[in-house]
């Protein structure tokens, strides 16, 4: 295990910010993940920690040694690539035992060790299979051993389980998470897959241009953002502009008149605007309540009149497209769909709580 630090990390490619003063801290035995959509920069953190790039600015630290100049091969890393990256002409096990071959490791130490992590991902019966002979998930579990193999302080993964079906992935999912909580090894994680990084992670950074938008848990990413696009990269989200109309402080309450004129009561947390501020009103689809009849109304409750525009029914969930405030389209979701009555072009009623509802500057 190692404790990874990056201090002002900074990485060019022409004109282009790939890492741009990335700080992060990363402890010993930590699941962490980077997320964010393509080009955002998190393979190319991935690639300076492993010391495949230069960096043009900053320093990396393990356990509080700087190895910004100290080679690949000798930060002691363990690296899963996108594609795997395994030798076409070689076997199985002669694929995982390769590395410890390189390292001198003797000859009947690295047998041991090859077999044991061959068993560790229960991929010991394929040994003499060559890769073209592979499942993709097979491939993965492979260039997983091989990376094992060698023992390493730090275990990176790039993106590896883009290759492979959704049924596939969710299982390989389960498998990466137990072998990373078995061996307890500092791990960072490359995906631009939300569900992945959320089901996961220990820790999640959010990036976006190079550079670092949020660090925290899954709860705290999802149910807490700490900007607008956060919320709309992490999970679904409805936004609604309008202007800060009133600030209740005694009660923590922010009071937006929507553009259509209707006012949106909201309790967010941590967050500082100020009367008549241009903002926008965030609601997760699962926050929002679909009512066939009008619910008792109650102090700072959101209550509006929509319409059913469109619905999807998928057996655990419903989603809705649903009018309202002037016509803008929200989107709503029900877990518990059994029973739902519910018709494209019904009139209805939409609730969220005040808790629900997170406010962000507009620009």
């Amino acid at each position: 295990m190692v404790r990874v630090t990056l201090n002002d990390v900074s990485k060019y490619f022409g004109s282009v910010r790939a890492a741009d003063g990335v700080n992060l801290e990363i402890d010993e035995g930590e699941f962490f993940f980077l997320l964010g959509p393509s080009g955002c920069g998190k393979t190319t953190i991935l690639r300076l920690i492993a010391g495949f790039y230069k960096l043009d600015r900053g320093k990396i630290y393990f356990d509080g040694k700087e190895v910004t100049d100290v080679p690949s091969y000798k930060r002691n890393v363990g690296m899963v690539f996108q594609n795997y990256a395994l030798w076409p002409h070689m076997a199985v096990y002669d694929n995982v035992i390769y590395g410890l071959k390189v390292r001198g490791v003797q000859p009947s130490l690295r047998v041991k060790r090859a077999k044991d992590v061959l068993r560790m991902v229960k991929m010991e019966e394929y040994a003499t299979r060559y890769p073209n002979q592979l499942s993709g998930g097979q491939q993965q579990r492979v260039a997983l051993a091989r990376a094992l193999v060698i023992e390493p302080q730090l275990l990176l993964l790039d993106e590896p389980l883009s290759s492979l079906d959704a049924k596939l992935r969710l299982e390989t999912r389960e498998e990466i998470k137990r072998l990373q909580r078995e061996l307890k090894i500092t791990t960072i994680y490359v995906t631009h897959d939300q569900s992945e990084a959320l089901s996961m992670a220990d820790r999640i950074a959010v990036m976006k241009e190079g550079r670092i938008e949020q660090i925290g848990t899954p709860r705290e990413i999802y149910n807490f953002p700490a900007n607008k696009f956060v919320a709309s990269f992490i999970g679904e989200t409805n936004f609604v502009v309008g202007k800060v109309k009133t600030l209740q402080e005694e009660k923590n309450l922010i009071i937006v008149i929507a553009k259509s004129g209707e006012e949106i009561y909201a309790r967010p947390s941590n967050r500082v605007v100020t009367p008549e501020e241009e903002v926008l009103c965030s609601v997760r689809p699962e926050h929002i309540r679909i009512l066939k009849e009008a619910p008792p109304r109650r102090e700072d409750s959101n209550f509006f009149e929509s319409k059913i525009q469109s619905l999807d029914y998928y057996g655990l969930v419903e989603h809705y497209i649903v009018n309202a405030f002037g016509g803008e389209e929200l989107k709503a979701t029900n877990f518990n769909p059994r029973d739902s009555k519910f018709s494209e072009g019904d009139h209805v009623y939409l609730t969220f709580n005040p808790d629900d509802v997170d406010v962000f500057p507009l620009k």
